[in-house]
């Protein structure tokens, strides 16, 4: 089989108690190109099509840029077969993909750098840095202790005691201030 960047990509379809039938080939390939949306070029892929009494089974193994997939699907369609372990291979491909991408851009990121009030409008505040924290359920005096140890100005906690999201913060006298917000 060629790709689109005129590649000879090999692809090994086995098929057990049947014969392949060319329409079954042309399913696959076309189902194994669009993965390849996800891994770019895959070097090497394998079929293995088990046509059983009532099950037929469908396992399916790729080869691309050092990442090795596989799944396996079975239904009473081959078809259906087919589809079902190419679209977990797509699922499996589209997260390796989302965790590549999401490691290279934080590889590339550059430290922000706050805004200067010539580059701002102003009243138009902006976000300049944003960050996801998860919240450990503690208790305000645990939050406090660990807040005095860490090198942050602030930390988000689920207090154990109220079950609510709050906030201790470093102030500027040295001790450390609580945020308890009402819902």
């Amino acid at each position: 089989m060629t790709d689109k960047t005129g590649t000879t990509m090999k692809v090994h379809i086995t098929s057990r108690h049947e014969k392949l039938t060319e329409g079954l080939r042309e399913h696959i390939e076309d189902k194994i190109e669009r993965v390849e949306r996800y891994l770019g070029k895959i070097k090497e892929a394998h079929v293995v099509l088990n046509f059983e009494k009532k099950v037929h089974v469908c396992e399916v193994t790729l080869a691309a840029k050092g990442l090795k997939l596989s799944a396996k699907a079975e239904s009473h369609d081959m078809y259906q077969s087919i589809d079902a372990a190419l679209a977990r291979l797509t699922k499996q491909a589209q997260k390796h993909k989302d965790i590549w991408v999401g490691k290279h851009k934080a590889e590339n990121r550059r430290p922000s750098k706050p805004l200067s009030r010539a580059s701002a409008p102003e009243g138009t505040p902006k976000v300049i840095r944003s960050g996801d924290y998860e919240t450990k359920p503690m208790t305000a005096e645990e939050a406090a202790l660990q807040l005095s140890s860490s090198r942050d100005e602030f930390l988000v906690f689920l207090n154990a005691e109220t079950e609510r999201t709050s906030v201790v913060y470093k102030r500027k006298d040295s001790n450390i201030g609580l945020i308890e917000p009402e819902y």
